[in-house]
């Protein structure tokens, strides 16, 4: 049986979980109704790399050298491999290389 702090936290838990459903599916179901502009089109396409922007650049004013470096060599990679994967692993084992040996 749950206790009422488990029960809490279930129910938060289920409903964040509907709210991030209906979010991303009501995004879809209303931009499958539509026919996009080129200029829609074009501000969507943006979207992703303006998030991760927004998600990237005020953690790294927070951190130290290591990890600077390690986005920097990063987005080095990203522009030259053009590969997601590649990148990815890139940098993950740039900042482990760094934070381990260096910093």
């Amino acid at each position: 049986m749950l206790e009422d702090g488990n029960l809490v936290f279930a129910a938060s838990i289920i409903l964040m979980t509907a709210a991030t459903y209906f979010t991303r599916a009501g995004g879809l179901f209303i931009i499958s109704k539509i026919t996009p502009t080129p200029r829609i089109r074009a501000f969507l396409n943006h979207v992703p790399a303006s998030i991760l922007v927004a998600i990237i650049v005020p953690n790294l004013a927070e951190k130290g050298p290591a990890e600077f470096i390690s986005a920097a060599i990063t987005a080095a990679a990203a522009v030259f491999t053009r590969n997601l994967i590649l990148s990815l692993l890139t940098g993950l084992i740039c900042i482990s290389i760094l934070r381990a040996f260096i910093f």
